[in-house]
This record gives structure tokens, C-alpha cells and sequence, in this order.
């Protein structure tokens, strides 16, 4: 008969609390912050499949509440003052770079969806961290 070993069982790798986490984030801090915050923690988890949920619950939230407004897909997109004066500030990526080649002052959000290459939802996430950066405004 062999004997069991004395030494401690390896413990299970803590799992955060993402529902309380996420939700006390957005009262304190709104949900931009706290998506940027969900993708960071990607890197220390990226294997968690409630984090990437909540991460894509917050992207769904964003898009609703930038969609929300009264002039909706109707509005006008325009490039700031900020981004024309100082645009190498800003870290775009590949997609909004593109959707900022397409911004002219005369499109409005719906046409932006038929030009742009990206899915609806993209574009629109993008659009709206456009306008969180400060890089666009969309009159509302």
C-alpha cells in the first residue's frame, strides 16, 4: 500500500468577483473607466470567461447609452480642435483611423455604418471611444 503525501494540495487559482468589481467601478468611476480597467485585467486573466463577458456587457452598454442620445444615427460627426491641432497625441488603431479618414463634417452616423468596412456594432464602439478620447464630437 503506498502512503499519501503530506504535502498541501495545490490551491485553486483565486477567481475575482468581476459582478461586484464591475459594478462598483461603474457607480465611482462610469463605464468607460471601468472597460478600460476589464481589458487591462485581460492580461493578468486571460482565460476567464466571465471577465471577457463582462468586458463585452460593457462594450453593448457603451454603444446603447452613445446611440441613446435624441439626434441618434442622425447626428454628425466632426473632428475636435484637439485632434486637428495635436493628432499625433492619439494612439489610434487601425479601425479608427479608418473610420477618422471617413469623418468630414457632412456625414452623419448612419451613413458612417454604410461606408465603413467594420460590422455596425464595431464602428459604433469605436465612434463612440472616438468620442470619449476627445478626438470627435457628435452634436447631440
Amino acid at each position: 500500500m503506498s502512503e499519501m503525501s503530506s504535502a498541501p494540495s495545490p490551491a485553486a487559482p483565486a477567481t475575482a468577483d468581476w459582478s461586484r468589481m464591475v459594478a462598483d467601478s461603474i457607480a465611482q468611476h462610469g463605464a468607460w473607466h471601468t472597460y478600460l480597467k476589464l481589458v487591462e485585467a485581460r492580461g493578468a486573466y486571460p482565460d476567464d470567461l466571465s471577465l471577457r463577458g463582462y468586458t463585452e456587457i460593457l462594450r453593448n452598454t457603451i454603444v446603447r447609452d452613445f446611440l441613446g442620445h435624441p439626434k441618434g444615427l442622425h447626428s454628425v460627426a466632426k473632428l475636435t480642435a484637439e485632434f486637428l491641432s495635436n493628432f499625433d497625441r492619439f494612439n489610434l488603431n487601425a479601425q479608427e483611423g479608418y473610420l477618422i479618414s471617413l469623418i468630414d463634417g457632412r456625414l452623419d452616423l448612419q451613413k458612417l455604418l454604410i461606408l465603413s468596412p467594420f460590422d455596425q456594432f464595431t464602428t459604433l464602439f469605436n465612434v463612440a471611444k472616438l468620442v470619449y478620447e476627445r478626438a470627435i464630437t457628435v452634436p447631440q
